[in-house]
């Protein structure tokens, strides 16, 4: 029976991969026919030449272009069947269940059996049939695959995609090839600001004997490991794609080779090597100073639920030492998960900043310094009696199950948003008396949320919780203006702990968007913005600083009494804060400049302001008669500006990741 009577019409659309992406192999083609389409081409040049597609492409399953950066070649894997069109077989890779592998532009391969399996997508089943004119090589020469090709016969081939790899050529001189065997999930990262990764490798000669492999190790792309192969590797790639090299000795070990190693073998002079590279993830650093290390080892379900402050979780924990010794099982004892309230103090700070950072499904291992783990205030060391003191612990958490608190827009009454922004201010104001200013701040930003939600309405494009409601505006804006304001500046002064300055400040600049005379934000925004974010300042100087802007005007007047007192306190405190603070507030008190005793007080000020502002950089500054505290302890450095505001965290915890959490 003819196969157009068999299976239809053929493919009207017979996509080719090659005409349009590798030039080369259709040079002869382009010459002849300029740009018109594939299916034309070959209806004109090699009629006969059809497709049937019987099974599409896998759902999801990406096409890749051979004109991606540093396109190498690409390796497909198939399964085939081939007849002549009476239906005599006369090859099959099923026979043996082997299926074949090849680079698609092969030498030896069939022309027509390149050109039939570049139209296809991984998964796809496709029937083709290949006119005599395309049954040898491109060259002219009889085919080894598919091998025992009967001459000048029109053959019949049923063809299943299975894998297509792209192999790409990292520095285009052949020196690492990189085949991508499993590709990343879309939304995984290629780069980040990390430079540590965790990898997973074996690395092989060309007779299969293992030099070096690791279940996980990591390494700075920085500083590289084991050969250079590996962070020029690892820089092309994402978080969970896992590839072969091939590397060439002067991307491996040279001329010189590498004498064997404990239990690793040697590698012989100018050998090349394969390597299978699986990239896990970057290390990321987490946490209020960014001190508790993250891997991801595992990543979330398909419902990428993601873990917010005051969330039920259900978990199993893993904790060891340093050294392996396990301290903590809870969740896989008696096999029930461990299930607590995120960011409520139930847990050690490092395993509540931890969980925040991970989705449902994920499996992640973490690194916890002391001061996070066993050894902060309040920890419950006491379960865990064989935990040493100034222990590190590493936690594997795997994360079950999350249940976020219900979000604003599904509180739908007025008394219980009033209600629910009242409570979270009070336990933000609880948590800040406590020091706790990270937890603090996520409270306070669920109380302006809600607060937004009701009295602003939401983002456009949504619906509006006002008209839902029906409320009038006035009566919203008379009973929580206060409350959203409040909660504001309480926001802000938890960034500024924080050493947020750019978001305190931007805190008080939606206060002045709502109230522009507000005149306390516009105090405090206003000395904000002499300081940018990123350098490290004294948060309590700060502090006190706002907190005497506040005192200077009553009824409108500046009272110099209040003033001169200040500054008198200021400078008995004898630090460099202390005293270049008075230099700061100064300008920004311009009230200040007519009145008869504005002098006095710069002559008290000046001369020690001169002293320390001679200081070199890099001096300490206890040379110059200043402390960082009244204890005398760690002089404050680094010239100038350090002296105003005191180094004191080496980084600063960017506080925009932790409202996305909120």
């Amino acid at each position: 029976m003819p196969i157009s009577l068999e299976l239809g019409e053929p493919d009207q659309s017979f996509y080719n991969l090659w005409k349009e992406e590798c030039e080369e192999l259709w040079e002869e083609e382009d010459e002849l026919w300029g740009d018109e389409d594939v299916e034309e081409e070959l209806s004109l040049r090699h009629p006969g030449f059809n497709k049937w597609t019987v099974q599409q492409a896998a759902a999801g399953g990406d096409l890749i272009r051979a004109k991606d950066k540093n396109f190498y070649c690409l390796e497909v894997q198939v399964h085939f069947t081939g007849e002549l069109v009476d239906g005599t077989q006369f090859v099959s890779s099923r026979e043996n269940d082997i299926p074949e592998r090849f680079i698609l532009g092969q030498e030896d391969v069939m022309h027509g059996f390149n050109l039939a399996v570049s139209s296809m997508q991984p998964g796809e089943k496709a029937i083709f049939t290949i006119p005599p004119a395309l049954t040898m090589t491109k060259a002219g020469s009889p085919a080894s695959i598919p091998s025992n090709i009967p001459p000048n016969q029109t053959l019949r081939f049923e063809i299943e995609l299975i894998a297509m790899f792209t192999v790409i050529d990292i520095f285009e001189d052949e020196g690492i090839l990189k085949k991508i065997v499993k590709n990343a999930e879309s939304d995984r990262e290629q780069s980040h600001s990390s430079d540590f990764v965790f990898v997973k490798y074996n690395a092989c000669l060309m007779d299969g004997t293992s030099v070096s492999k690791s279940e996980g190790v990591e390494f700075r792309l920085t500083d590289g490991f084991f050969c250079p192969a590996f962070a020029h590797a690892v820089h092309t790639m994402k978080e969970g794609e896992e590839a072969v090299l091939i590397v060439k000795p002067k991307y491996a070990f040279g001329e010189q080779g590498r004498p064997s190693q404990g239990e690793e073998t040697a590698v012989p002079p100018d050998a090349t090597l394969y390597v299978h590279l699986q990239f896990v993830c970057w290390i990321r650093q987490i946490g209020e100073d960014q001190g508790i290390a993250k891997k991801t080892l595992s990543i979330g379900n398909s419902q990428r639920i993601h873990t917010q402050s005051q969330a039920v979780v259900k978990v199993r924990l893993l904790g060891k030492l340093q050294d392996g010794t396990v301290f903590d099982h809870r969740g896989h004892d008696d096999g029930e998960p461990f299930e607590f309230v995120v960011d409520e103090g139930q847990v050690i700070d490092g395993l509540d900043e931890s969980v925040m950072t991970m989705e449902e499904g994920e499996v992640a291992e973490f690194t916890i310094p002391p001061q996070h783990a066993f050894d902060a205030v309040g920890s419950d060391q006491h379960q865990f009696p064989f935990v040493p003191r100034n222990a590190t612990v590493v936690y594997k958490i795997e994360l079950l199950s999350v249940v976020n608190e219900k979000h604003p827009l599904y509180i739908p009454s007025r008394s219980e948003i009033v209600e629910y922004a009242s409570r979270k201010e009070k336990e933000g104001d609880i948590y800040f008396n406590l020091g706790k200013h990270l937890r603090a701040h996520r409270r306070y930003f669920k109380a302006r949320q809600i607060i937004a939600y009701s009295r602003f309405g939401v983002r456009s494009g949504e619906f509006n919780l006002i008209k839902l409601l029906s409320i009038p505006t006035s009566e919203i804006d008379a009973q929580l203006e206060e409350m959203w304001i409040s909660s504001t500046f309480k926001a802000a002064k938890c960034a500024i702990q924080l050493g947020c300055c750019k978001q305190a400040s931007d805190y008080y600049g939606e206060v002045l968007n709502y109230d522009a005379a507000n005149v306390q934000a516009q105090q405090q925004q206003k000395l904000l913005q002499e300081f940018p974010d990123g350098s490290s300042r004294d948060p309590d100087a700060m502090q006190r600083g706002f907190e005497v802007l506040q005192l200077f005007h009553r009824d409108g007047k500046v009272s110099i009494r209040i003033v001169e007192a200040f500054f008198t306190s200021l400078m008995s405190r004898q630090t460099a804060a202390s005293l270049l603070l008075l230099l700061v507030l100064l300008p920004v008190l311009p009230t200040l400049l007519h009145h008869r005793r504005t002098p006095s007080l710069l002559a008290l000020v000046a001369p020690r302001a001169a002293a320390l502002l001679k200081a070199p950089q890099g001096q300490s500054t206890r040379t110059a008669g200043f402390y960082s505290d009244a204890s005398g302890h760690r002089p404050r450095t680094e010239g100038i500006h350090a002296a105003k505001w005191g180094l004191q965290n080496a980084t600063i915890y960017r506080l925009h990741r932790c409202c996305r959490r909120s």
